[in-house]
C-alpha cells in the first residue's frame, strides 16, 4: 500500500500528474520497495520501539505519522491507537508543550 501511494504522490507533485479512470495513476518511480523500506518505519510494535529508539538517540524529538496510505478508516484509527499505547509509552516527553 505504501508504495503504490508514494508512486501517485510523485505522479502529482514531481511527475506528469497522470490520472486514470478518475484515479491518480501509480507509476513507477526511481525508488524500488526496498529501498522505500528501509526509510518508512512500518513494522511491528517493538521494532518500531527499536528503529525509533535509533533516531531518539540523536536528538530527534518529532516525526511525521502517515497512515492515510490506502488503510481502510477503521485500520488507520486502529494504527494509531496501537502507536499511542505501545510504541509512545517507551519514549519519555522530556519537553513540554503548551497548546494555546
Amino acid at each position: 500500500l505504501a508504495y503504490d501511494y508514494y508512486n501517485r504522490f510523485e505522479n502529482v507533485f514531481t511527475g506528469p500528474g497522470l490520472v486514470s479512470h478518475g484515479r491518480i495513476a501509480s507509476i513507477p518511480q526511481k525508488q524500488t520497495l526496498e529501498q522505500l523500506a528501509r526509510n518508512l518505519v512500518i513494522c511491528q510494535p517493538a521494532e518500531m520501539v527499536d528503529r525509533l529508539a535509533l533516531y531518539a538517540e540523536l536528538g530527534v524529538d518529532e516525526f511525521i505519522m502517515n497512515v492515510n496510505v490506502g488503510l481502510e478508516a477503521q485500520e488507520a484509527l486502529d494504527c494509531i491507537q496501537c502507536f499511542g499505547e505501545e510504541v509512545l509509552p517507551h519514549f519519555s516527553t522530556q519537553r513540554s508543550r503548551h497548546i494555546a
